[in-house]
């Protein structure tokens, strides 16, 4: 004669669903900080191309240049600061400085 079980014990239940359930954290608590990090990347990408499109905006419209300038500009994601500074002896260059929180993007441009 044999004895077959008829299911599963209750500690045998407890310890599969604790054994699931810590699994189950583990899996969801990765999948936030993987979020968090895509969330990331994506503000900082936004606020290179904010820097970007300014430093762009001053190559296709040429700065007044008359005296050294810092300004600030407000773009709809962050603050990005421009700094225009003349070259000694050519009133039609200047070194222009545009930078974030992150990112400083420098260039000689040409001035009005």
């Amino acid at each position: 004669m044999t004895c077959s079980r008829q299911g599963f014990t209750l500690p045998e239940v407890c310890v599969a669903l604790t054994v699931f359930l810590v699994g189950t954290t583990a899996l969801l608590g990765g999948w936030n900080f993987f979020n968090r990090e895509v969330a990331g990347e994506r503000k900082r990408l936004e606020e290179f191309y904010d820097v970007l499109g300014a430093m762009e905006s001053l190559v296709a419209a040429r700065p007044n240049c008359a005296d050294s300038l810092t300004g600030l500009h407000s773009l709809e994601s962050s603050e990005v600061s421009v700094r225009l500074t003349r070259v000694p002896g050519n009133p039609h260059l200047a070194w222009a400085v545009v930078a974030s929180e992150h990112y400083s993007l420098k260039r000689l441009v040409r001035c009005r």
